[in-house]
């Protein structure tokens, strides 16, 4: 299963970072702080339920990681 999102800007493909084997997130419950390294949350699968409840997923971009929470896809299809 492919997660990714589509730049706004280039249309290329932006995949989720990973550390230590896991998925970044970010928690909706830290607000405008979920971005920091003290916030984050690591999972492995359940990934596409937590974006699906409002997470933040972290993925890497042609400058700098970024944080976030809409237009990823699935194998394909938008989840939101």
């Amino acid at each position: 299963m492919r997660v990714y999102r589509l730049d706004p800007k280039s249309g290329r493909k932006q995949y989720p970072k990973q550390q230590d084997g896991c998925f970044v997130l970010g928690d909706p419950k830290h607000g405008n702080q979920k971005h920091h390294a003290k916030n984050q949350v690591l999972v492995r699968a359940e990934m596409i339920d937590l974006i699906l409840k409002g997470y933040s997923v972290r993925l890497g971009t042609d400058t700098a990681p970024s944080m976030v929470r809409r237009n990823p896809f699935v194998d394909g299809k938008q989840l939101t």
